[in-house]
């Protein structure tokens, strides 16, 4: 499988960072391609040409580890979405929680009005 219709992913790394990222593309057979940046010679983006799903994960998981993102890539962190995350009240979700401090769910409400119940608590 190949993902030449894609855009090809890339990375903006500062050059103390980028002996690791070029060592696992070398190891890992990844083709890729480095470009020092115009504006600072500091910073450079690495092209990589990817194949596979699988080096495409393994990549995914790299730059996750060395903490880098890719360009372009519109993706909404964890933490935004734990930061923007909105607390329902119980009759909304429709727990209720015991003396016991254990969330159990409420009886559910049929969909259909000629529906069987179904109760796994007995045998046959």
């Amino acid at each position: 499988m190949s993902f030449m219709n894609e855009a090809t992913p890339s990375v903006t790394i500062k050059k103390k960072n980028i002996f690791a990222l070029i060592e696992y593309c070398i190891e890992n057979k990844i083709d890729h391609t480095v470009k020092s940046r115009s504006e600072n010679s500091d910073e450079f983006d690495v092209e990589f040409l990817i194949t596979n799903t699988k080096k495409a994960i393994a990549l995914g998981m790299c730059l996750k580890e060395l903490k880098l993102e890719l360009n372009g890539l519109n993706v909404t962190s964890i933490a935004a979405i734990k930061a923007n995350k909105k607390v329902l009240p119980a009759k909304e979700t429709g727990l209720t929680i015991p003396s016991g401090g254990v969330a159990i769910e409420s009886e559910p409400i049929m969909a259909f009005e000629d529906a069987l119940p179904f109760d796994l608590g007995t045998s046959n």
